[in-house]
């Protein structure tokens, strides 16, 4: 693997600013902002996704005219998007053009105005988009395990909100919660380009200096998460029945967490998996077939999802089942040969990304947003490289229990 030189720099207004000197025509920026759906409440749910469709709506200094036009004029990629911990804005631009992008998004996260004509037509967006995701099974199928799993606060998975919600927040809403989110001291700016880290850095103090703001105060609860129990759900106009098991991961270690990666490497990601082969290529019962994880702040779930027809849900069920207690009992499915090799795939996804612009800053920012360290994920690819078959039995036999199954049925 090649050597990874990162800089990182605090500016006194807390701002958080990494860079990856490399030699390009390329300028690759991005900018997280820890304000996602697990930081809002049920009055105000969908609200960060709001504000992200709302950044492009005019600043104090640009109409919304204005503020598309010099998007345009960067010729490149300019994106934002928003997740359950963040939302997250990420530019590919030719590098002459790097100080007109640094000069409009510092004013996109300063300066947004959210005119109320503009609110109002973007909320017909928004809830349009709410619709087609109710169009999409899978989708629905995940909320729902959410909704079984975390009764008591499942808003907080629902990223783009609910039509009420969305329909009841103000212009006043959407102020107050840019003002105690968009801030420097809860954001990352990470930046992939020719540039020295002192010339980034001259260059964030000249347009992001004068940003300023309180520390943000982040709203996160320690969620119990429901166990053991089968829940149904049912939707109109479904070709299929979709399965979802989760189980609680929740105060693993990073160790335990490197190990859980290749667990997760060998059971469900991929065509290569056992859990693919047993229900996909031998017994033909499922063409979308998967296992992964979510690591959210204080929530954690492993999970194992099949789309099936419904008169395979039993025999689907009995093979997932059996493959886990395999899992448990058998310690052929991941002798030293096939650990080496799950080790040398992880390997070879780093040593991809890095060669990537786009894929570095998204490990950037994870690792900084989430562990303060902008190089957790080689951290963790050397947790992985240590992990033993010993390991990966104690993790097995410590997750693959109780979980909660949320069946999803056509009406």
């Amino acid at each position: 693997m090649r050597k990874m030189k990162i800089d990182r720099t605090v500016l006194q207004n807390g701002l958080r600013v990494i860079t990856i000197e490399r030699d390009s025509e390329v300028f690759s920026m991005g900018v997280g902002i820890k304000a996602g759906s697990l930081y809002e409440g049920r009055q105000n749910n969908g609200i960060s996704h709001l504000i992200e469709h709302m950044l492009f709506k005019g600043t104090a200094k640009r109409t919304v005219e204005q503020l598309n036009d010099d998007v345009e004029k960067l010729a490149g990629d300019l994106d934002i998007y928003t997740t359950y911990i963040d939302t997250v804005m990420t530019v590919s631009i030719l590098k002459d053009r790097a100080q007109d992008c640094l000069e409009l998004v510092s004013d996109m996260l300063q300066n947004a105005t959210f005119p109320n004509k503009e609110l109002t037509l973007e909320k017909k967006v928004i809830i349009e988009e709410i619709k087609m995701a109710k169009d999409d099974a899978e989708d629905v199928a995940y909320l729902g395990l959410y909704k079984a799993a975390f009764p008591d606060e499942w808003h907080k998975f629902n990223i783009a909100g609910t039509t009420n919600s969305v329909k009841s927040i103000k212009v006043k809403d959407l102020e107050e919660f840019y003002k105690a989110y968009y801030i420097p001291r809860n954001a990352v700016v990470c930046i992939v380009s020719s540039f020295t880290h002192q010339e980034i850095v001259s260059l964030m103090e000249k347009y992001f200096g004068m940003w300023q703001g309180e520390k943000a105060q982040l709203n996160l609860r320690q969620s119990p998460m429901v166990k053991n129990k089968n829940v149904k759900g049912y939707k109109k106009g479904l070709g299929q029945t979709h399965v979802i098991y989760g189980f609680d991961i929740n105060g693993l270690t990073r160790e335990e967490d490197a190990a859980l990666s290749i667990i997760n490497k060998k059971l469900g990601a991929g065509a290569n998996s056992i859990l693919f082969k047993e229900l996909r290529e031998k017994k033909g019962l499922a063409y979308s077939i998967y296992s992964d994880m979510d690591y959210m702040e204080n929530i954690r779930l492993f999970y194992i999802y099949a789309g099936i027809s419904g008169e395979n849900l039993k025999s689907t069920l009995k093979i997932i089942d059996e493959v886990l207690e395999k899992f448990k009992n058998d310690d052929s499915l991941i002798d030293e040969k096939s650990l080496k090799l799950l080790k040398d795939i992880f390997i070879t996804d780093v040593v991809i990304a890095e060669e990537t612009p786009a894929d570095m800053i998204d490990y950037l920012l994870d690792g900084e947003l989430t562990y303060n360290d902008p190089m957790e994920y080689r951290n963790m690819l050397e947790k992985i490289e240590r992990v033993t078959k010993e390991d990966i039995k104690r993790v097995v036999n410590k997750i693959f229990k109780d979980p909660i199954v949320y069946i999803l049925n056509p009406k």
